[in-house]
């Protein structure tokens, strides 16, 4: 054979060879690739499915929590000690589940961790909450009733505080400042009251102040708050003392409030739509009025005679009578 053809003939083989080693090389590749792609996806949907797993899980448990018999009566009760509403829930998944770490109570509580620290902290200064030395460190609750101890405890030192304040205050002022007439010796007043306790602090004063006669028109919800705010137990020690009558309606808790505190002979009960509600006294008068938001309690305070004597025309008229009582 012609060597040149031999040389010729090995030079394209070998050529042909690598280039078909090459593209298979590439093919390879090419699918290493996208097995890799592949891989990765799949780790990307395992992860997800974990993380939608782990998110059902702690959503079941906040639902688990949030609904179990009397949860949010205590967290609402817990609020009225002077706690935040998340404050609530770490004392209360605390107090359930017992010692944990801070990052599960955040998981557990869909809290950020920062905010779970902080959370703890402020529990810890009003003595709620305690720290386990241990790695990681974890926390616990003091039994509930030490717990209601220290919070009652807290708002005693506060009130006190407050008291002190006030003595400082008044020594201040009266030595900088001009005496001021109380605004009832001025004349002729009106002024707006907003929230249970400004309104029921003056409803007590009216009658404590009241030198002849107390008369009130009540609906059964106004009567509870008043009750449960003390003013109710104000107009029975003054029974004896003033001319009385309340007009309320036949609900339960109207029937009960009044026997309860031996008011049932000086009280009325007539069911009206709409009955206006207030107490007057020879002096003074607080009209009940609706506020801006459903439970939002407002109310009128004046001394303006002409408003009394409409009102009282108007308890008469309730009343069936045109005298006083």
């Amino acid at each position: 054979m012609n060597p040149l053809f031999i040389t010729h003939f090995n030079n394209d083989g070998i050529l042909h060879i690598a280039e078909r080693r090459a593209g298979e090389l590439q093919h390879m590749t090419e699918a290493k690739h996208i097995f890799d792609n592949r891989s990765g996806l799949l780790t990307e949907i395992s992860s997800l499915r974990e993380g939608r797993t782990i998110l059902r899980g702690i959503n079941a448990f906040k639902l688990r929590l949030e609904s179990t018999p009397g949860f949010q009566r205590i967290c609402n009760a817990l609020v009225n000690f002077g706690l935040s509403k998340n404050e609530a829930k770490v004392f209360i998944y605390l107090a359930k589940y017992g010692e944990q770490k801070a990052h599960k109570i955040s998981k557990a509580l869909s809290l950020h961790r920062t905010e779970t620290y902080k959370i703890l902290k402020r529990l810890e200064e009003k003595g709620l909450v305690y720290r386990i030395l241990d790695k990681p460190i974890k926390f616990a609750v003091i039994p509930i009733g030490e717990a209601l101890e220290n919070l009652v405890r807290e708002e005693k030192q506060k009130i006190q505080q407050l008291e002190e304040e006030k003595r400082r205050i008044l020594e201040m002022w009266d030595s900088i400042m001009v005496p001021i007439k109380n605004h009832e010796a001025l004349g002729e007043f009106i002024q707006v009251l907003k929230g249970k306790n400004q309104i029921c602090i003056k409803a007590s004063e009216l009658i404590r102040d009241a030198e002849e006669e107390i008369l009130m028109v009540a609906s059964g919800d106004i009567l509870l708050q008043l009750f449960y705010s003390g003013v109710m137990d104000d107009l029975a020690e003054r029974a004896e003392k003033v001319k009385m009558k309340v007009i309320t309606d036949s609900s339960l808790k109207s029937k009960y409030i009044l026997k309860k505190l031996d008011l049932k002979d000086k009280s009325l009960s007539i069911d009206i739509d709409n009955m206006p509600s207030f107490i007057l006294s020879e002096k003074n008068l607080i009209l009940f009025i609706a506020g801006a938001e459903k439970n939002e309690r407002r109310a009128i305070w004046t001394n303006q005679k002409a408003m009394i004597d409409a009102l009282r025309v108007s308890f008469l008229t309730l009343n069936g009578t045109e005298r006083k009582y």
